[in-house]
C-alpha cells in the first residue's frame, strides 16, 4: 500500500486521494480530492463522470497530534452529459455550504459532555465561541414523557435566567435528572408537574424540609411516601453540637481556643471511630463544660437514632433521644428539637425508603463546579442544556437540524 494510503487510513478518509500533507509547527495541512466516481444528476437523475471543473475549498477537521487541522479541498463540479447541469459533488466529510467537518461537529458536542467551558472547547478545537454556541443550541432537551417512581426535588444557587434558585428534579433509583426548572416557586413546580399524567404511580418523594415540596406532595402525588433526607436531619444535631462549642471556647483563653477549633472535627465524628488517642483529646475536650459533655452525648445519642435499622427502632431511639434532651435543657438543641416535631412521619419514612437525596445533592455540586468554571450563565436555557448533557447520559436529546 503507499505511504499516502496509509496516511489515508490513519486519518480515516479513506474515500479520498490524499495529494498532500504540510505538517507545520502551528498546524497541519491536508491538500485532497475525493474519489471519482460516477455522479446522480439532480435534475434528470443520470449518471455522469464528467468533470467540468475543480473550486478550492478550505475547512477545519478535528485536531490531529495535538495542532489545528486544515483541509484544502479541491472540490469537483460535474456536468451532466444528458441536460448540461453543473452541480458539485457529494461529501461525506463535509456538509453543504459548512466550513467545519461532521466529525469536527460530533467531537465538538462530545466536548460539551464535559465539566469545562465553551471557550476551553473553542480554544481546543480551534474555533470560535460562537459556533460552539451554535452546534450547542442543535441540541434540545424536551419535557421527559413520564415522571418516574422515585422522584427527588430540590434547589440551587443558579442564578441563571434572572432568578437566583433553579429547582431541580432528578430520579434517585435511575441515577438521572429529570429537568430543571427556571426558578423554585411552587406556583412554577405546580404548573409544571399537573402537565404529567402518571403522577399517581410515584411511589416516592425525596425532599428536604421544605413546606411548600411538603404541599407539592399532597396535593399532587396522592400514592407517594414523602420522605425526607437523612443528611438535612442530622446535620441539625452537628449544627447544635457546633454551636455549645463556639459559645463554650469563648470563655477560653486563646491558645485553648485555637485547639478547640482545630479539633473540632474530632467532636463531630462517631466516637466508635476514634482512635484512642483521639478519644482522649476528646475526653480532654470535654472535661471544660457540663453542657460541651451534654451536648456531645446528645450528639451520639443523634446518631444511634440516625443508624436505626427500621422506623420502628428508630421511633423508639428518637424517643430516648427527646428524654435526653429535655433532660440535658441544651438551648442550641431547641431547634433541633422541634425540627423532629415538626417533621417526625417523613422522617421515620426515611428508615424504611432505600432511596435519599445523596445523588441530587452530588449533582447540585457538579452544578456549582460548571458554573464556575463558566463564570456563571446569563441564559437558564444554555444552563439547563448543559447541565443536562452533561450529566444525563441516559437522556436521549433531540437534534435541531
Amino acid at each position: 500500500m503507499p505511504q499516502l494510503d496509509y496516511s489515508a487510513k490513519l486519518l480515516d478518509m479513506e474515500d479520498i486521494e490524499l495529494k498532500d500533507v504540510i505538517n507545520e509547527a502551528s498546524h497541519i495541512q491536508l491538500r485532497f480530492r475525493m474519489q471519482l466516481r460516477a455522479h446522480e444528476c439532480p435534475v434528470c437523475h443520470a449518471l455522469t463522470r464528467s468533470v467540468h471543473d475543480y473550486r478550492l475549498q478550505t475547512a477545519k477537521d478535528i485536531p490531529f497530534q495535538g495542532k489545528p487541522v486544515f483541509w484544502l479541498y479541491e472540490k469537483r463540479r460535474y456536468r451532466c452529459t444528458s441536460c448540461g447541469k453543473r452541480f458539485y459533488e457529494n461529501n461525506y466529510l463535509l456538509p453543504k455550504f459548512h466550513r467545519i467537518t461532521n466529525r469536527l461537529a460530533m467531537l465538538c458536542l462530545n466536548e460539551l459532555q464535559s465539566k469545562c467551558s465553551r471557550k476551553d472547547i473553542a480554544q481546543r478545537l480551534n474555533i470560535s465561541q460562537s459556533t460552539v454556541a451554535r452546534w450547542m443550541q442543535l441540541v434540545d432537551y424536551g419535557r421527559p414523557p413520564k415522571l418516574p417512581k422515585v422522584l427527588s426535588i430540590d434547589e440551587f444557587r443558579g442564578n441563571a435566567g434572572g432568578s437566583k434558585f433553579q429547582c431541580i428534579l432528578t430520579s434517585p433509583r435511575d441515577k438521572s435528572i429529570v429537568d430543571i426548572l427556571p426558578d423554585r416557586t411552587s406556583a412554577h413546580i405546580l404548573d409544571y408537574l399537573k402537565a404529567f399524567s402518571n403522577r399517581d404511580s410515584v411511589i416516592y418523594m425525596v425532599m428536604d424540609m421544605n413546606k411548600e415540596y411538603l404541599k407539592i406532595a399532597q396535593t399532587l402525588f396522592r400514592n407517594a411516601t414523602v420522605v425526607i433526607d437523612r443528611f438535612h436531619v442530622v446535620r441539625y444535631s452537628t449544627w447544635a453540637l457546633e454551636n455549645v462549642r463556639k459559645r463554650v471556647q469563648k470563655a477560653l483563653l486563646p491558645e485553648q481556643r485555637k485547639y478547640f477549633k482545630r479539633s473540632r472535627r474530632l467532636l463531630l465524628s462517631h466516637m466508635q471511630n476514634l482512635s484512642d488517642d483521639n478519644k482522649q483529646a476528646v475526653e480532654h475536650m470535654l472535661l471544660f463544660s457540663r453542657d460541651l459533655r451534654e451536648a456531645y452525648l446528645l450528639k451520639e445519642a443523634f446518631y444511634s437514632f440516625m443508624a436505626s435499622a427500621d422506623s420502628i427502632e428508630a421511633k423508639l431511639r428518637l424517643r430516648q433521644f427527646r428524654m435526653y434532651a429535655f433532660t440535658a435543657d441544651i438551648p442550641e438543641f431547641n431547634a433541633c428539637l422541634t425540627m423532629l416535631e415538626n417533621w417526625e412521619p417523613y422522617i421515620l419514612n426515611a428508615f424504611d425508603c432505600p432511596y435519599s437525596n445523596g445523588f441530587t445533592e452530588g449533582v447540585n455540586n457538579t452544578i456549582k463546579v460548571m458554573k464556575r468554571v463558566a463564570y456563571g450563565y446569563r441564559s437558564f436555557d444554555n444552563f439547563r442544556r448543559r447541565i443536562l448533557m452533561t450529566l444525563n447520559a441516559n437522556r436521549v436529546p433531540v437534534t435541531n437540524s
